[in-house]
């Protein structure tokens, strides 16, 4: 059996919890409807993350008896092979992740550095304890990875300085000059 994104078990269950923490946001800490939009642009970029970093997941009968070793799973050593385009798609991947998280929450360098963590770290274990699940490596846990992924959320969250020191300046400072879109923003500094 091949599990794909686009199952409708997985989107129902995607949306559910969509739902769910909108709901909890929208109702229980009484966001308003910008920082709402905010989250479900994030939201979305997450599950297309999921979507390009998880699935396909592959669970077919004689995968387990023919399996591979989990250290074919493991790659601790960085820079062992050298995958430019990888290291590049990498970077790519994740700098929606700084740029977009700041704008749902008030960041501070140290935390952005500790979310991004958590995010890849996330990403990379559960590519491995799928693998170990079906009983065959079909994604690697890769320290390059890792690596390359921080570099792009700390990038990310550079673009979101740069446009929130940006704002400041085209509007002086003057938070009630800014478009309605990006005062939520503002609150930070």
């Amino acid at each position: 059996m091949i599990i794909y994104f686009d199952y409708w078990e997985v989107l129902i269950s995607i949306f559910v919890i969509y739902l769910c923490t909108f709901s909890v946001l929208k109702f229980f800490f009484k966001k308003d409807w910008i920082y709402m939009m905010y989250f479900t642009i994030f939201y979305i970029y997450l599950a297309e993350v999921v979507n390009l970093t998880q699935f396909p997941i592959y669970a077919m009968e004689g995968m387990v008896t023919e399996g591979n070793s989990i250290w074919a799973g493991l790659s601790l050593i960085p820079f062992s092979s050298i995958d430019v385009n990888n290291y590049f798609l990498n970077i790519c991947l994740t700098i929606p992740f700084g740029f977009g998280l700041a704008f749902l929450m008030h960041t501070s360098w140290k935390k952005i550095m500790i979310a991004s963590l958590i995010f890849i770290l996330i990403i990379e274990f559960s590519q491995f304890i799928i693998g170990i699940s079906v009983g065959y490596m079909f994604r690697v846990f890769d320290v390059d990875d890792i690596l390359f992924n921080f570099v792009g959320c700390m990038i990310g969250y550079v673009c979101f300085q740069w446009f929130q020191n940006t704002l400041m300046l085209l509007y002086r400072g003057d938070k009630s000059r800014f478009p309605i879109l990006f005062r939520h923003i503002m609150k930070t500094k």
